[in-house]
């Protein structure tokens, strides 16, 4: 990936999280940079440095852009819906948040994925 691909990506994924009003330790916990304060985030916010990529961080990130999409192909009219959808439990998942399961994990994220976007499944 080239540095303005990165910096490309990390912009992206800031202002998607933003939009989802999701703390700084939800940020770095779905991005699974364990190693970023939350203090310096606004670093990456800003586009003055961009996350340092790995295989599983880009795994990550096209889950998390992909849920980003599916969620405006689900709430068209409204994208403030789907930040509470985030945030509320839903049914299907035990009545469980889908930013939850987002949380625990790839796995967590993946299943709200392919929830949402059920093309998803389809390539497993």
């Amino acid at each position: 990936m080239t540095e303005e691909q990165e910096n490309q990506l990390t912009f992206s994924l800031t202002q998607v999280m933003e939009n989802w009003q999701l703390t700084d330790q939800e940020q770095i916990a779905l991005l699974g940079l364990k190693s970023l304060k939350p203090r310096h985030l606004y670093l990456y916010r800003r586009g003055d440095k961009s996350f340092d990529f790995d295989e599983t961080s880009i795994k990550r990130a096209e889950m998390i852009l992909g849920i980003h999409e599916s969620l405006g192909t689900t709430y068209p009219t409204n994208r403030d819906y789907a930040c509470l959808w985030l945030k509320r439990g839903v049914k299907k998942f035990k009545h469980k948040a889908p930013l939850e399961l987002m949380l625990s994990g790839e796995t967590g994220m993946k299943r709200v994925w392919h929830f949402l976007d059920c093309t998803q499944g389809w390539r497993d």
